[in-house]
């Protein structure tokens, strides 16, 4: 190709063609000329690749060789890749990966080469930018043992939020205490509040809030039982709020939380190969849990997990036989069925995160 026809190119068509490339290539993309890079680390063009790319099928990320590399596996390609966090470790021991959102990774662990408890921190990587980003000490009394959530608002793409979400019990009192750090303060608050929830889990991020499951020890008919309890923190009030609606019950399977077309959703699946999962949505109006029919009729998946992908984007991980490395997928969103079946036993053996490509800034 003529390399002049580039500089001739209307920048709208430009960045039309340079959103829908590999989010890898981006980096190198910006050291080409200085016009590229002007364009290619500006606002617009990562508003750009968001809508262009908000309806594709996101990679999967697997941490291996102590966090210094990430395996990702590609849907639309079906091919797994290798890419490298950053070009210049950080001073930074790295502990865990505690939460991935927006085209970001979360991990904790503290400054320096030695594990000390009493330094623990976070940091915060985009593997595409290879930036990075070491955030202040947790405020005091806060544990890193909770429920963590890492959030990019669409509106927001060169921000995040991070929410520490678990219950403190002191003197007998149980409080629900949520931990946010926001990017654009570089700072945490904590907000709580009196609770009877004995821990919470299963979370998902839905139009400004965080909801989670959360159970809870009732006397019903004279008897003490222990019942699921939903719970949501609205990040822009910054306040707790609960579901009167009771949760949906299926005999069978474990239950999560999720997103589906913007609305806050609840699946049931179960480890035996012949279940059909179930999908139910939260309406507003009603209060009240309602089936959608999101899987083609006759579908039965033995799901061993299910895994979000960005905002909007589910799939389901299932592996019917058990013993096979074999993994069926299948996309809620765009309902799209593909298998994974190559070196899945990276993926079994050092644990997977959900992971969108972004070139979000940090």
């Amino acid at each position: 190709m003529d390399p002049e026809i580039w500089s001739q190119l209307p920048q709208e068509m430009l960045l039309d063609v340079l959103a829908r490339l590999p989010y890898d290539y981006i980096p190198r993309l910006r050291e080409v000329c200085k016009r590229w890079k002007e364009l290619l680390v500006a606002k617009y063009f990562t508003d750009r690749i968001v809508s262009v790319r908000k309806s594709q099928t996101p990679f999967l990320l697997v941490c291996v060789k102590r966090f210094q590399a990430i395996v990702a596996y590609n849907p639309a390609r079906r091919e797994w890749r290798e890419v490298f966090i950053w070009k210049k470790s950080p001073n930074f021991y790295i502990h865990s990966l505690r939460a991935a959102g927006g085209g970001l990774l979360c991990f904790e662990g503290n400054v320096g080469r030695k594990r000390e408890d009493g330094d623990i921190r976070l940091l915060i990587c985009n593997p595409i930018s290879k930036l990075w980003r070491i955030l202040p000490p947790l405020p005091s009394g806060i544990k890193t043992s909770g429920c963590v959530n890492l959030v990019v608002l669409e509106n927001e793409p060169n921000q995040f939020k991070i929410l520490f979400t678990q219950i403190h019990q002191l003197h007998g009192q149980r409080r629900l205490v949520g931990t946010l750090f926001d990017s654009l303060t570089d700072s945490w608050t904590t907000h709580s509040e009196d609770t009877t929830l004995e821990s919470i889990y299963r979370s998902v991020y839905v139009n400004g809030s965080m909801h989670y499951i959360g159970s809870e020890r009732v006397h019903e008919d004279g008897t003490l039982i222990s019942r699921r309890q939903g719970v949501s923190f609205d990040l822009l009030r910054k306040v707790f709020s609960r579901f009167e609606a009771p949760l949906a019950s299926v005999s069978v399977g474990a239950k999560k939380f999720m997103e589906l077309h913007d609305k806050l959703s609840l699946v049931t699946f179960s480890t035996v190969p012949t279940f059909s999962p179930s999908v139910q949505q939260f309406d507003d109006q009603t209060g009240t849990w309602v089936e959608v029919h999101v899987l083609p009729p006759g579908t039965t998946l033995g799901v061993q997990g299910h895994v979000p992908l960005g905002q909007g984007s589910y799939l389901y991980f299932a592996d019917p036989r058990r013993s096979s490395f074999n993994v069926i997928c299948y996309d809620l969103l765009n309902r799209e069925r593909f298998d994974v079946d190559e070196a899945f036993l990276d993926l079994r053996s050092e644990g997977y995160k959900l992971y969108h490509p972004s070139l979000c800034s940090v």
